[in-house]
């Protein structure tokens, strides 16, 4: 699947660059701009095409379904969370992470105490089978 971390405060979502069909693996892009919000999406690529439509089309309505995948939105409003479970939760302390790696990625960001968010994911990269680099960093 993936990794990608993002922080609030910092204004940063970091994504590693590892995209697999299951078969076959090649780097890709994870992390979408749209007026001025960060979409990171791991999981099924046609559930993140179905969610970027709605955002882009104003968010009318309920947030497309995800059975396969999840969806971090960073905006100057916060960090927001989507997941399977049907709901947009907002992250209390702005922090979060997403995909195979996500565990692995906020204890090395914990450990470098949560001001490199770049080398957590490349380090996560080192030890995920389905995280590879290059690291991209996206500022709000």
């Amino acid at each position: 699947m993936t990794t990608i971390l993002s922080d609030w405060r910092l204004g940063v979502m970091v994504s590693d660059s590892s995209i697999s069909d299951g078969d076959r693996v090649w780097i890709g892009r994870k992390v979408f701009r749209w007026r001025g919000d960060l979409l990171g999406f791991c999981g099924d690529v046609d559930e993140a095409q179905n969610f970027i439509k709605w955002w882009k089309a104003g968010k009318a309505g309920k947030p497309p379904k995800f059975t396969n995948s999840e969806c971090l939105v960073l905006s100057r409003s916060g960090l927001i969370h989507y997941s399977s479970l049907g709901i947009a939760e907002k992250i209390p302390n702005g922090i979060e992470a997403i995909g195979t790696g996500a565990k692995a990625a906020m204890c090395a960001y914990e450990a470098l105490s949560y001001f490199a968010p770049a080398l957590a994911v490349g380090i996560v990269c080192k030890h995920d089978s389905c995280s590879r680099k290059p690291v991209r960093t996206y500022k709000l």
